[in-house]
């Protein structure tokens, strides 16, 4: 083949849902599948589609574990929380957002790093996963990423920095695109994930959001087709959206049974699911009994198997209490308030489905979102083999 781009555009939370719904580019990505989803979040799901390995392998779930070997970064907080008062202050979004600045610097995290609304007098308890960058090299750390697969080919590729926001991250595609100069791109978007997690609900807003994102898209295709003979172009999403259909208080039903966080229990309160680590055997049952009636389950063995997130240490929770789709955990250590839409459900809901377009047949067709890494090595295989 002659000169030859291939370019993989990764937009979060662009689910197929929601690409079927609002006919999202359908002429011009003509290729179209559904893809499950990895269970948990973005902090799950993105390390899984860059190295193609489950959480058990590339250790990530959900961002904040318990500290069970004392290697807890926050430490500090076991002495210094009760400093934090008033509440309504140091609470206030802008702070926590300074105050998690200030951290990452101190602690030297190179990773996505917030400290959401985890209490300061619990933070010593607890871990954090992503103190790295994921994207970087040896960013996974036992396992190889994205990063380290293109290394390896020869390739002239690019990486899009995650830091940046949505237009720079395009408008460096597209001019790289007209440069000629590279052969394999990943390029990083999250600005849809924050749209729909607000308008998900508001369809006029969306089709306009989305008709936006598809005019950056087709001026990628143009650049590719002026400036290279062989080209293709894949958008590929790591969940859905699920529209808000309720609320439901977790935590005041744990801390109702008068337990002693950190002696007889620990709990993250997730979006969509509740944590929990069994310090004691004996409040095992009153803890579990706690969640009766609420909309939802506890998972089991088998689920967690399913779902690939049956760490053998329990390091994310002893148990994990999902909630139904749509039904939001708050208040909780992600949010005081519901918004309209939340992802991290079940992954067989047919909101989680992530998506697969391309402007042409892929060489594989994944059926989970790890599968995404197999495609992009084996495009990148392809490349290098017909150069």
């Amino acid at each position: 083949m002659g000169k030859a781009v291939r370019v993989f555009l990764f937009s979060d939370a662009l689910g197929w849902e929601i690409v079927n719904r609002y006919h999202f580019m359908e002429s011009e990505l003509a290729f179209r599948y559904p893809v499950r989803t990895q269970f948990g979040y973005s902090s799950t799901a993105v390390p899984t589609i860059l190295s193609g390995e489950p959480p058990t392998e590339h250790g990530h779930f959900s961002f904040f574990f318990l500290d069970r070997n004392g290697r807890s970064p926050f430490k500090v907080f076991r002495y210094c929380h009760f400093l934090l008062h008033p509440a309504w202050f140091f609470n206030n979004h802008r702070i926590r957002r300074r105050i998690g600045n200030f951290l990452k610097l101190i602690f030297g995290f190179t990773g996505y790093f917030n400290l959401y609304k985890v209490p300061y007098s619990r933070l010593a308890l607890f871990d954090y996963c992503e103190k790295n960058d994921i994207f970087a090299p040896g960013g996974l750390g036992r396992v190889a990423n994205l990063h380290d697969m293109l290394e390896k080919t020869g390739l002239k590729y690019n990486i899009s920095d995650w830091r940046r926001g949505d237009e720079y991250n395009l408008d460096e595609a597209e001019r790289l695109l007209n440069s000629g100069e590279t052969e394999f791109m990943f390029v990083y978007t999250a600005g849809l994930d924050g749209m729909l997690h607000f308008h998900v609900g508001d369809p006029d807003f969306v089709a306009v959001e989305l008709d936006r994102f598809a005019g950056r898209v087709r001026a990628l295709m143009k650049a590719a087709a002026a400036n290279y003979e062989d080209w293709a172009l894949t958008v590929i999403s790591d969940h859905g959206m699920t529209p808000l259909a309720g609320a439901v208080d977790l935590r005041s039903r744990v801390e109702a049974l008068g337990l002693k966080f950190g002696r007889d229990y620990a709990a993250s309160y997730d979006s969509t699911m509740l944590r929990v680590w069994i310090l004691k055997p004996e409040c095992r049952r009153a803890l579990m009994d706690s969640m009766n009636g609420a909309p939802g389950h506890w998972l089991t063995a088998r689920e967690k198997s399913d779902f690939q997130v049956d760490f053998p240490d329990g390091k994310y929770g002893d148990e994990i209490f999902l909630l139904d789709a749509g039904i939001q955990l708050v208040p909780g250590d992600m949010g005081d308030k519901p918004i309209p839409g939340m992802h991290g459900y079940s992954p067989l809901d047919k909101d989680s489905e992530a998506s697969l377009l391309a402007s042409s047949p892929p060489p594989m067709i994944p059926s989970g979102i790890a599968g995404f890494f197999t495609l992009m090595k084996l495009t990148a295989a392809e490349l290098v083999e017909h150069k």
